[in-house]
């Protein structure tokens, strides 16, 4: 059944709302005006291919384009949208493009990037000469005063209800090492005439090669935007390349639009949602229970799991989304010459599902050779990015995650790429096993090339090597605890309910529960932090989950050592946040316990530049409704 994008957020939203969407919908008229097009314009942003042959769009280096009037190799980026899908309108090379670019760069390099906000229409900003568009500014949130309602240990929760749109758009490049300045996610293409934001942008020699993500990030919109196609692929090339171009292949995995669910049933859960808001009502301010922020103990859920006829499975109620590969319905197809390494560049591009990836060949699953995760090389040389591996069985992939594959076939071999048929938490959507590419050896080339690769155990890597850094100094390491929480809370004046969402530091005394809801001070481009480090020092987050679905946890500007992920400590910018455990709750059947999951991250400030940055869940429905941070390295 083909499913619009109201049919899909309806989807999330009614099944258990409060987790998977904004309750608000409820009283949806309908989908943005962006949805709503005309019949018989052109598509301007392409439509569904069938399953074949992989393309992406084109591979550019970034510093051979055209300079603008300033000097900068640039590359002008307009932003348009039809019914459910986003877009990036260019010319390159002559031709003009609908499809995302792959941006290729080196460190050391400079490039600038103009986005220009068409959503509504033509904008003056796309004709510009680079010096005269006037610099974008942080589009101000709304002045709400925030309702306080009982949550997590009975600390007070500041409640704010925000109105979402997907007519704001900028840029996101996710994994830069950079400067914070020079990829200012606070900034909004609406704030000027122009409707055009100029990035300039200049890698530091200190950007590891590998595989990386671009998207938009204006906040209320980046779920619509990422989850509708409006996304790419970067890519930072060491300085002598191991491989030859067409050995690398890009494979970015995105919705499959117009949007298709793995299933068709979904079942109605509004009855435990409303019993949800009308119970939060209820709660009378309470002093705060005391506990230990580092190892809590269970907490009631914040929404019934049974009542009214209903009872919500321990695993998922909602189907998943299907898949597209580069542009073309899953499975993709790959033609590889036999005996030739490829590397394969695996980018989940999804706005919300995981994507646990797998292997088969004969009808087994395989182990394969992981080189780089998350923009930087498993063995932590930058020099030579292929030279070690990590032996696989699956990489688990949430939203904005990456992998980058060696693979190697025989003459006459066929592998399978596959995501793993998963369903994890009582409000996650269950995705079936789909095919994602099949890959299929064909004749071997004359003079093959040769890559010197040796494997590496997790304990050799260079996470390892800072958790035992760690370990041997504790006296050096601070330690942070950070709660995910989810409720549903009624509207002022009756007007229904909203979803809210949050990520707070619950090892703070006293600490309140806010969801992103930036302030700045006068003339600032970035907004007041809720959390201060310092330039040179270490930091343990303990992650925890205490609702009934997945997260994942992000920061910009630099990496972290997941400590206690499958597969032992390891190198990433984004990681899963699991569901914990349920426990019966005697005092009350319908809201069961919850044991929290704890995801331990080691952040090393001893080298990331001062400025001031965020981190959020990257399941961008949560981060878009206010699970986000804003961090202030000093």
């Amino acid at each position: 059944m083909m499913l619009s994008m109201r049919f899909w957020r309806t989807v999330r939203q009614y099944a258990l709302l409060f987790i998977v969407g904004a309750l608000g919908a409820l009283f949806l008229s309908g989908p943005p005006a962006s949805a709503r097009v005309p019949k018989g314009l052109p598509p301007i942003c392409g439509g569904p291919l069938p399953s074949g042959p992989i393309t992406s769009g084109p591979r550019i280096d970034m510093t051979a384009l055209p300079h603008d009037d300033l000097g900068w190799p640039e590359l002008i980026l307009r932003v348009r949208s039809r019914g459910e899908r986003f877009c990036y309108r260019y010319a390159y090379d002559g031709t003009t493009y609908h499809r995302a670019p792959i941006m290729v760069v080196h460190p050391g390099d400079r490039f600038a990037v103009r986005v220009v906000n068409e959503l509504t229409g033509p904008a003056s900003g796309a004709r510009m000469a680079a010096s005269a568009v006037p610099p974008c500014k942080p589009r101000p949130m709304p002045n709400v005063m925030p309702r306080p309602f009982v949550g997590y240990f009975d600390h007070t929760i500041e409640a704010r209800a925000m109105k979402l749109s997907d007519t704001d758009v900028n840029m996101h490049f996710h994994g830069f090492v950079g400067p914070a300045s020079e990829e200012n996610i606070f900034l909004s293409t609406l704030s000027t005439p122009a409707r055009a934001c100029e990035y300039d942008i200049t890698v530091p020699r200190t950007q590891p090669p590998g595989t990386y993500f671009y998207h938009p990030h204006a906040h209320g919109a980046a779920e619509d935007e990422v989850a509708g196609g409006l996304s790419g692929m970067w890519i930072v090339e060491p300085a002598t390349t191991e491989l030859p171009v067409r050995d690398e292949h890009a494979i970015v995995l995105r919705y499959r639009i117009p949007f298709l669910a793995n299933w068709n049933y979904v079942p109605s859960e509004l009855p435990l949602v409303r019993a949800a808001a009308a119970h939060e009502a209820t709660l009378a301010p309470h002093t705060p229970v005391a506990f230990d922020p580092f190892d809590p103990p269970p907490w009631p859920s914040a929404v019934p799991m049974r009542g009214h006829g209903i009872y919500v499975a321990r695993c998922g109620s909602r189907p998943d989304g299907r898949l597209a590969v580069d542009g073309v319905d899953a499975p993709g197809e790959l033609s590889v010459p036999a005996g030739e390494p490829q590397l394969l560049r695996v980018l989940n591009a999804t706005s919300d599902s995981i994507v646990y990836m797998r292997v088969r060949a004969h009808g087994r699953d395989r182990s394969f050779k992981i080189v780089g995760r998350d923009g930087t090389p498993v063995g932590g040389d930058d020099a030579a990015p292929l030279a070690r591996f990590i032996a696989a069985r699956q990489a688990t992939l949430v939203p904005a995650a990456r992998v980058d594959i060696l693979l190697t076939l025989k003459a006459g071999q066929k592998v399978t790429l596959y995501t793993h048929r998963h369903c994890n938490a009582p409000s996650d959507a269950v995705a079936r096993t789909q095919p994602l590419l099949v890959v299929r050896a064909s004749a071997p080339l004359a003079h093959p090339t040769v890559v010197a690769t040796r494997p590496l155990t997790a304990a050799q890597s260079p996470a390892a090597k800072l958790v035992a850094y760690v370990r041997a100094h504790p006296q050096l390491v601070r330690k942070r605890a950070f709660t995910y929480t989810e409720y549903v809370l009624p509207k002022a004046h009756g007007r229904g309910a909203h979803g809210a969402y949050y990520l707070t530091e619950t090892s703070r005394p006293g600490f309140h529960e806010t969801p992103f809801w930036p302030t700045y001070a006068k003339g600032a481009m970035t907004p007041d932090p809720t959390v201060v480090v310092r330039r040179g020092t270490i930091e343990e987050w303990y992650l925890f989950n205490t609702t009934l679905e997945t997260h994942s946890f992000h920061i910009h500007q630099m990496n972290f050592v997941a400590v206690n992920v499958p597969g032992g400590p390891m190198t990433l910018d984004t990681v899963e946040v699991p569901f914990g455990r349920l426990l019966p709750n005697l005092k009350s059947r319908d809201y069961p316990l919850i044991a929290p999951s704890v995801t331990r991250v080691i952040l090393d400030f001893r080298h990331v530049r001062r400025g001031t940055f965020v981190f959020h869940c990257h399941m961008l429905f949560h981060e878009d409704r206010g699970m986000m941070g804003v961090i202030k390295v000093v």
